[in-house]
């Protein structure tokens, strides 16, 4: 038997060494196939062949996750690609008069950071950073495709990992599967409710972006992404745009577009039609849970901190897996 457990340890090392290049890969794809757990549910009942059910749930999951960040990657890429730094220099012009409403040791800081002589120089400061960023980008892509391979997989032999879990784990089958399950339920309302969200923010935005003539469906996603950032969030968004307009001479229009940002966006849909999604995903999915906002905002900020932007689905899904286990101890 001690033979047998040092032979564990050292395969087992081993086998990390393998894999540790996958190992976010492999997480990431094994919390989304548990927050697609109810889904994957719903269809295998619908269809049963089980490997084209698991291909209909890997491929809702990655239109819904990957089919707007390849194309804001993709948008945004080319739109990185195109700036005039003469234009940059025109709007930083016009937008400085804006500098009067700002007390004057904040507006001399800034114009100080921002004055026409300075954006030559902080281009070139940049410059390098796109290119790093347009570098992450393809690995973002390969990430993104391993991904949704290991969802499949995971998906496919859920049930048979959860049989081995079972043999493995000195639980009761019942009690693993109130496990499993409320692990499932936690991470199913904070998934979804957070992307529904997002997707109401963000086709909100992209209304009024298309009234002034932006294209829809890039500041959609655009916004929809940036509202997952706490705090900040659709400032990111907004506030460039209506900058933008502001530069262009359509006072009106920049106006316009942050008082509806800030009223119909941030205090309407994220105040008040939020706690709506949430209660509709909890019906939908049958969870039985409370949810505290103010852990999934903490959650959020430290999945971003630490693992980029793949922390805004490690960060809940590691912290509702946790509260879910809490609560279990509570049942038992």
């Amino acid at each position: 038997m001690k033979f047998l457990t040092f032979l564990t340890i050292v395969i087992g090392y081993f086998v990390y060494l393998t894999y540790k290049p996958y190992l976010l890969d492999i997480a990431i794809a094994s919390l989304m196939a548990i927050a697609f757990g109810k889904v994957s549910m719903i269809i295998g009942k619908k269809i049963k062949n089980k490997y084209l059910s698991s291909a209909l749930v890997t491929l809702i999951f990655a239109v819904l996750i990957f089919g707007p960040i390849l194309y804001f990657v993709i948008t945004a890429g080319k739109f990185i690609s195109h700036i005039d730094i003469e234009d940059v220099k025109n709007i930083i012009l016009k937008a400085q008069a804006l500098l009067e409403y700002f007390p004057d040791f904040v507006a001399n800081k800034i114009h100080e950071y921002i004055s026409p002589d300075n954006i030559a120089q902080l281009y070139n400061t940049i410059a390098p950073i796109l290119g790093a960023l347009t570098a992450k980008s393809a690995v973002f892509i390969r990430d993104a495709f391993l991904i949704v391979i290991f969802f499949f997989f995971a998906t496919l032999y859920g049930k048979e990992i959860m049989g081995f879990f079972k043999k493995v784990i000195p639980l009761e089958d019942s009690q693993l599967e109130k496990l499993f399950f409320g692990t499932s339920e936690v991470m199913s309302v904070v998934f979804y409710s957070t992307v529904f969200t997002a997707i109401l923010e963000g086709l909100l935005f992209g209304v009024i972006a298309k009234v002034y003539g932006f294209n829809f469906v890039f500041f959609t996603i655009m916004y929809a992404f940036s509202s997952l950032i706490p705090v900040v969030g659709g400032v990111i968004m907004w506030g460039p745009v209506s900058l933008y307009m502001y530069s262009m001479g359509n006072t009106t229009g920049a106006v316009v577009v942050a008082v509806y940002s800030v009223v119909m966006i941030s205090v309407i849909a994220d105040t008040f039609i939020k706690p709506v999604i949430i209660e509709f995903v909890k019906k939908t999915f049958d969870a039985d849970t409370e949810l505290n906002s103010l852990l999934i905002f903490f959650s959020i900020v430290a999945g971003l901190s630490s693992f980029g932007l793949w922390g805004i689905i490690i960060g809940p899904a590691v912290t509702a897996m946790f509260v879910s286990i809490l609560r279990f101890y509570e049942k038992i």
